[in-house]
């Protein structure tokens, strides 16, 4: 990320500290927090900036959240997701943002569509995680109220056909 000035270097130590007390605590409890980033909130809407806290907290069981939403609405890009060690991601949410709409960064959840019904290199992506190793999770996220008229059953295969043809498009 290069050189930050040193305010951001405090912040940044900050977080990863709080994270490790998240993960510490979660271990009692059996659980494994996850560092998940936001593209539309102010503080940590990038993936190096995750992936910074990740690290920066120096603990085995940290890992991040990888939301392709996310990366394209925050401006991360997808170009870091090929160098992401498999084992430090918790799980792939799985959607995609629409090619005409509210412009880029004025996009919320609400926005988000079905998988290969937008604008996102999803199957490029997925084709990269693989290639490094990534089994884990595709969670498909969806918080579009247009979809919630259709019955969740009805939901549910279109979002399950809409994952494989993508998968299929990556070779997958």
């Amino acid at each position: 990320m290069g050189r930050q000035p040193d305010w951001f270097q405090r912040d940044m130590d900050l977080a990863a500290a709080r994270y490790r007390e998240l993960l510490e605590l979660g271990a009692e409890f059996g659980v494994d927090p996850a560092m998940e980033f936001l593209g539309f909130v102010s503080s940590v809407y990038l993936l190096e900036v995750a992936w910074s806290i990740v690290t920066l907290c120096d603990h085995p069981r940290a890992t991040l959240v990888l939301d392709p939403f996310h990366l394209w609405r925050g401006g991360s890009g997808f170009g870091l997701v090929k160098h992401i060690p498999a084992e430090r991601i918790a799980v792939c949410h799985f959607n995609d943002a629409p090619a005409s709409g509210p412009p880029r960064f004025e996009q919320g959840d609400a926005d988000r569509v079905y998988p290969g019904d937008g604008c996102l290199p999803l199957a490029k992506m997925l084709r990269e995680l693989h290639d490094n190793g990534y089994r884990g999770a595709l969670s498909l996220e969806l918080f579009n109220p247009g979809y919630w008229a259709t019955p969740p059953a009805e939901n549910l295969r279109t979002g399950m056909a809409k994952t494989r043809a993508v998968l299929a498009a990556a070779g997958l």
